[in-house]
């Protein structure tokens, strides 16, 4: 049923569930894991510097890839890449014809401030989007 999953990650635990049922996903259908990472370098979280983005993003990116293997998931593919996060994502997923993107919802307070990525991807996208909570 699927071939490829996406699984977009921000490295923080918002996305543990959602990292934890792509991967089951992936090793159920024996499908290629996509880890990808988006550097917004307009939204720089309080505390980091530009210069700390891209490590920030192979660290999330590794954590995905080191769950997988350990669950059984053999094709797993990272990515870090700078640009709009909802739009990184929906084109990220377009270009490697993902047949899933699998993706957490922010539940604290931020989700008030701005749109939410996982609702606009969601909203945009042409492919299925599973958001877990």
């Amino acid at each position: 049923m699927y071939d490829s999953i996406l699984i977009p990650t921000d490295g923080r635990e918002n996305t543990e569930r959602a990292i934890e049922e792509a991967i089951e996903l992936a090793r159920v259908h024996d499908a290629a894991l996509h880890a990808l990472y988006v550097i917004n370098s307009a939204e720089i979280a309080p505390g980091m510097d530009f210069d700390d983005l891209e490590p920030a993003g192979e660290e999330a990116v590794s954590y995905v890839a080191s769950q997988a293997s350990e669950a059984g998931v053999d094709d797993v593919r990272t990515t870090v890449t700078h640009g709009l996060r909802h739009r990184a994502i929906l084109d990220y997923a377009d270009e490697h014809d993902a047949d899933l993107i699998v993706m957490g919802r922010n539940r604290g307070l931020e989700r008030f401030l701005r749109k939410s990525v996982s609702s606009q991807v969601a909203t945009e996208s042409s492919r299925p989007v599973l958001v877990v909570e």
